[in-house]
């Protein structure tokens, strides 16, 4: 790595302790999704002990989940190597992602929740438009990430929830990497869809909710696939 990892926390919404495992796969990660190690490039776990200060077992462990999200390969002799997806693969995980949240969305919904119980939904709004206005693309990208994450955290099905964030994990840099082909145009238009779903949510009006999210899938999904094969990006 050419720049020293500085820890911070993954988007997550669960409120937890922090342990060494946790802290290295954060910094690592967050290091990974900002596109400061090239995609292919390889880092060694000794270089990443020395930047983090931290002995080889919390470092392999964090390797090993990432690996598991196949974000990195642990190549042996050589080092961690960063993996790519492909516009397709990414599109392909969208379609996945996109279904489980349809699930969430309505689970929420049946829990008729209250507007103190989907604070963390709320705060991810509030970051978006904040990146917005600064025009903080990394920012955008994280808080958009939280929203949908929120999803699956306050839909009430513990399975749901974590095979939601198992995917979300997976496809997490390749798309921050996709999220910065999207015009800031398109980003507030982000903003009010996700603003509207938000609102259905809270009125517990599931029909609605869920055609409301799926037209706003279909529609960012589309427009991302559109972007990237215009600027010929195929791998992320």
């Amino acid at each position: 790595m050419t720049t020293a990892l500085q820890y911070k926390a993954r988007p997550s919404l669960v409120p937890r302790k922090q342990s060494l495992t946790d802290m290295a796969y954060s910094a690592i990660k967050a290091e990974i999704n900002t596109g400061k190690i090239p995609l292919d490039s390889f880092i060694n776990i000794p270089e990443i002990e020395r930047q983090l200060d931290m002995s080889r077992t919390p470092i392999r462990e964090a390797m090993l989940r990432l690996q598991t999200e196949k974000v990195v390969e642990i190549v042996p002799k050589r080092g961690i190597r960063i993996l790519a997806l492909s516009a397709v693969e990414l599109a392909e995980y969208y379609q996945v992602v996109a279904g489980l949240e349809m699930q969430a969305i309505g689970n929420i919904c049946t829990r008729k929740l209250s507007r103190t119980d989907i604070m963390p939904l709320l705060y991810s709004l509030s970051s978006e438009e904040t990146a917005l206005r600064s025009d903080n693309a990394d920012a955008w990208a994280e808080a958009d990430e939280k929203f949908h994450r929120s999803l699956f955290i306050l839909n009430g099905n513990t399975k749901l929830q974590e095979t939601g964030l198992s995917f979300r994990d997976i496809i997490q840099r390749a798309n921050f990497e996709a999220m910065r082909h999207i015009e800031h145009e398109q980003k507030e238009r982000c903003l009010r869809d996700h603003n509207e779903i938000k609102e259905l949510l809270l009125s517990a009006d599931e029909k609605h909710a869920r055609e409301r999210y799926l037209d706003h899938s279909k529609w960012l999904s589309a427009y991302i696939a559109d972007s990237l094969r215009d600027k010929g990006v195929t791998r992320l």
